[in-house]
């Protein structure tokens, strides 16, 4: 498997932000159990954490960081 550039993981990101934004429209609008919105905004969560607040170079400053 080949790895994305930072642009392109990017992009695939906030794609994947985005879409799991509309999932969470679609199920707040219907009336489904909240707990499912919360799984939702966990994933979400991480997400941003991982990719765009980079949280890996904070846990292990060795790996991937800038030196």
């Amino acid at each position: 498997m080949t790895k994305l550039s930072p642009l392109k993981r990017g992009v695939v990101v906030f794609l994947i932000l985005g879409v799991l934004t509309a999932i969470e429209y679609y199920l707040g609008v219907n009336d489904v159990p909240t707990i499912l919105l919360w799984a939702i905004a966990i994933i979400k969560l991480l997400l941003v954490l991982q990719y765009f607040m980079h949280i890996n170079r904070v846990i292990n400053p060795n790996k991937g960081g800038h030196e």
